[in-house]
């Protein structure tokens, strides 16, 4: 039988008879479902996740007792009304939790403070006043006699506030000088090292005394003796002017190296040579020789003073000059002697090699032959030549 436009037809199906294969897979919507047909039994294990579940739906009735753990409490939720009155003991109390912060102004009673608990270092200074004390503090009349000696202060009991001075910063700005310490103020004990004994041993050695640090007020009267004074210890600059007299020096100590020219004068010639007798010096010196082209060694020779000094001639003052002509290597050299076979009375050196000039020695005063010769002898080596002068520069008769 064919239905109408918008019929229905009702199938009558026996009780029971709509089992679960019958039922297509979503064909129970929620309209199909009766309020209050899912019951828990109908509810897969874990099926009810945090979307499934209303808001304010989980009331205090559906926490089950210890269910919110500490793991469940978001930090800083739990407020201070959400702490019950007397709900934090003491067993709730961190240790050193209670900080001086935490406690109200006067909490501390004296029921608080356990025995012997204010030791020295909690009082404040000047914190106990005579009428804290279980005595009364004796007057002291002042000044106080005996006065308080240095044992009877604690350390560090003087406070700079206590001083009537402005103490003295370390270290001393100028520092202290040896004139503002007291004699003998300075005793061992106060010293950083051992103070030497005497005699020391061993003796102080020569580098270990400082340039200038012995002045005459430490030595003792006659305490240098020769032997303290090592050799070539005294230099010029020690010896004081006019120190040096006759009998200070040695016989035969002044060579003609030591005589400055000029400086023999007529009263200091031996009166072996003067007796008396008169010193003549000449305006100009006087050429006695001038040979030059001296290639070799010259045998020694005379030279004839007849022409320039007078008979009897006793003595005369002599120089002689080595003039390069030609010089290369080598070396020259020339002597005024006087005696052959004596040591040399007068030496002069030719210049330096490539440097032509004239060497002029020192003058000297020696005697004279009879005759009136001298004896003359000049070195040449090498590929040299030279040219050798004779000046006589006065004489003594």
């Amino acid at each position: 039988m064919s239905l109408l436009p918008g019929e229905v037809k009702t199938i009558n199906i026996a009780d029971s008879a709509v089992k679960a294969e019958k039922i297509a897979v979503g064909a129970v919507t929620t309209p199909k479902l009766a309020d209050e047909a899912v019951t828990a039994a109908k509810l897969d294990e874990n099926s009810v996740t945090t979307d499934k579940i209303a808001l304010g739906a989980v009331s205090t009735a559906k926490l089950a007792d210890s269910s919110v753990t500490n793991s469940k409490i978001r930090d800083g939720t739990v407020r201070a009304e959400k702490i019950a009155s007397g709900a934090i003991t003491t067993a709730k109390i961190a240790e050193q939790a209670v900080t001086a912060s935490r406690l109200a102004d006067r909490a501390i009673t004296s029921e608080k403070i356990a025995g012997n608990a204010i030791t020295t270092e909690k009082l404040a200074n000047g914190s106990v006043t005579p009428a804290k004390m279980s005595f009364t503090p004796p007057s002291v009349a002042r000044p106080i006699t005996p006065a308080i000696v240095t044992s009877e202060i604690g350390d560090a009991q003087v406070t700079p506030a206590k001083l009537s001075f402005t103490p003295v910063t370390r270290p001393l700005v100028p520092p202290v000088a040896t004139d503002e310490i007291a004699d003998a103020s300075v005793t061992p004990a106060k010293l950083s090292f051992s103070v030497p004994t005497r005699p020391m041993v061993p003796p102080l050695a020569t580098d270990e005394i400082g340039a200038g640090a012995v002045g005459s007020s430490q030595l003792a009267v006659d305490s240098v003796t020769n032997e303290k004074i090592a050799a070539n210890a005294i230099t010029a600059g020690k010896i004081a002017s006019g120190a040096v007299g006759p009998s200070e020096i040695q016989s035969g100590a002044v060579s003609t190296d030591e005589i400055a020219n000029g400086a023999v004068t007529a009263e200091k010639l031996d009166p072996a040579l003067s007796l008396g007798d008169t010193l003549t010096m000449f305006p100009t010196p006087q050429t006695a020789l001038d040979q030059g082209g001296i290639i070799a060694t010259t045998q020694p020779a005379s030279v004839d003073l007849s022409a320039i000094i007078p008979v009897g001639t006793k003595g005369v003052i002599v120089s002689i000059a080595c003039i390069n002509q030609s010089y290369a290597n080598g070396g020259m050299m020339a002597y005024i002697f006087r005696q052959l076979g004596a040591e040399y009375a007068l030496q002069v050196m030719a210049p330096p090699v490539n440097a032509p000039g004239i060497s002029n020695g020192a003058s000297v005063i020696m005697p004279v032959a009879d005759d009136r010769t001298l004896l003359w002898q000049a070195y040449v080596s090498g590929n040299n030549s030279t040219e050798l002068v004779i000046y006589i520069l006065g004489y003594v008769v």
